[in-house]
């Protein structure tokens, strides 16, 4: 998994803008002063030195061309002593070492190696004594000879690169020192200047948390210590505060006058199924009354006309008394008062004895009611679901397609689909041979919303209150409808619905 990206804040970015070229200029500088500081340093040892030693080479005329070795070792000692010299020596014009000094007291001349020599010739110049007229003597050793000046021997001042090397160390370390403590510094002149900047902005930022929230309080804009930008935001932002806050009040005036038809609407709804249950029940009493009263009168010798008669009044009571009874089931669906009871029964036994319930009637009618399974079932189809309203359902189904099926047959197939350890779909068809229905007349059929203005299609396919009923059934049972039907095409009436399966040992 991906770690989420987390952006850096504003005050790190500013105060990366900020330190980056300074860190950069500190680089740059630093290298050029310390350059510098390193060349003078090398050219001011060696001016040092050299100049030790041009000065050397007059003082030491006497003490060599007179051979007076322990003032010339007196001094190379003190010189070496008072300089950052390592050894000076003389030679003479052969070559030969006439004094040495050391700073650490060794007599052995040093190598030229790992040293910076410095050289000075030793010179002999005449003498005047006396006035200027007079002739001018010279002090000449033995081997010289001629006039002029002689050059009598060579100082040599050495200086280990060691000295050099200390006073680079001691010049880089003091530039970075001080460069540090100047970057440092930036860095806290950075920091403190970005805070009066940042403030704000942090302010304003806290300020859309709140109004995320729900905070749409105005507040008063500090016109000094903040930019012309900042106080722009503020001021539009305390506009959406304002406009958010009557979108709110807004919101709940109308969530408020919603609740209210809401409320008014559920009371009329429940006014309304209270009304249709109480007429009902009142309506069904006369009616069964009026029923016993044609059985009665059956019972008497009547003519074949009175008999059609008879028949046509029970037959219209009780397509009434079918109305009603669809009427009070609807009424309990609206009121949500419509009981589901969930009971283990075998689904084949209960749609095998729904059928044979109507086989009767389509006998009388001339019709052939054929009934078929088909799919996977179990050896043992047990369920567990509202066998009572699946029976409805499959007996209004079969109900609605013999009354208005003029010849053939009715057939109900009947299907066993997804059947696993948790469970199975029913799927249920019936079709009939009448003249079917348009396909814009099918919603009106299922739905019941409006009811069609024509008169065979009433006649043909009484949708009333029951085929709304069957699709609310089946909906509530977590089902669905299908209609499959046109003009001049049998119309089949399908549902599928979803039941547990349970084993015998469940069941017991």
């Amino acid at each position: 998994m991906s770690k989420r990206y987390k952006a850096p804040s504003m005050s790190r970015r500013l105060l990366y803008l900020g330190a980056v070229p300074s860190i950069v200029m500190f680089v740059a500088l630093m290298g050029f002063f310390t350059s510098a500081r390193l060349d003078d340093a090398q050219r001011d040892l060696s001016d040092t030195h050299q100049l030790l030693a041009d000065s050397l080479a007059p003082s030491l005329e006497y003490t060599v061309v007179s051979g007076n070795t322990s003032a010339l070792q007196d001094i190379l000692s003190g010189s070496v002593r008072s300089s950052k010299a390592n050894w000076i020596r003389v030679i003479d014009v052969a070559g030969e070492q006439v004094g040495m000094a050391s700073a650490g007291g060794a007599t052995p001349a040093p190598k030229a190696d790992g040293f910076q020599v410095y050289e000075a010739e030793i010179l002999q110049k005449p003498v005047t004594l006396g006035d200027h007229n007079q002739k001018t003597l010279w002090f000449q050793p033995e081997q010289g000879m001629g006039l002029g000046v002689l050059r009598v021997g060579m100082v040599q001042v050495g200086v280990s690169n060691s000295v050099l090397d200390e006073r680079r160390n001691e010049i880089f370390w003091s530039s970075v020192a001080m460069g540090l403590f100047l970057l440092v510094c930036t860095i806290v002149v950075i920091k403190y200047t970005l805070k009066p900047v940042l403030s704000p902005i942090k302010a304003v930022s806290g300020r859309i948390g709140r109004l995320i929230e729900g905070d749409y309080q105005v507040n008063t804009v500090n016109q000094r210590g903040n930019t012309r930008e900042i106080i722009a935001i503020e001021q539009q932002l305390n506009e959406l505060a304002q406009h958010l806050e009557n979108l709110r009040a807004s919101r709940d005036q109308t969530l408020a006058v919603s609740e209210q038809a809401r409320d008014k609407a559920e009371s009329a709804s429940n006014a309304k199924s209270d009304f249709l249950a109480t007429m009902s029940q009142e309506l069904r009493i006369p009616l069964t009354g009026v029923l016993a009263m044609i059985d009665q009168t059956e019972q008497e010798p009547l003519s074949q006309e009175q008999q059609q008669h008879l028949q046509t009044a029970r037959q219209s009571t009780e397509d009434l008394l079918t109305v009603i009874s669809d009427i009070l089931d609807y009424a309990s669906l609206d009121s949500d008062g419509l009981i589901r009871e969930y009971q283990p029964f075998n689904l084949r036994t209960l749609i095998t004895n729904c059928v044979a319930s109507y086989r009767h009637v389509a006998e009388k009618h001339k019709l052939t009611l054929r009934l078929q399974f088909y799919g996977d079932w179990p050896e043992v189809p047990l369920v567990s679901g509202d066998g009572p309203r699946i029976r409805q359902i499959i007996a209004f189904l079969i109900d609605n397609a013999i009354k208005f099926t003029s010849n053939e047959m009715v057939s109900v197939e009947v299907g066993c689909l997804g059947v696993d350890d948790n469970g199975l779909w029913l799927r249920c068809a019936i079709s009939d041979s009448g003249s079917g229905l348009a396909h814009e007349q099918v919603t009106d059929v299922v739905s019941n919303e409006e009811q069609s203005a024509s008169d065979e299609t009433h006649r043909t396919y009484n949708s009333g209150m029951g085929l709304s009923l069957v699709q609310r059934l089946v909906e509530l049972l977590g089902g669905r409808v299908q209609v499959d039907t046109g003009p001049g095409k049998s119309a089949s009436f399908c549902f599928e619905l979803p039941l547990k399966h349970v084993s015998q040992k469940d069941s017991v």
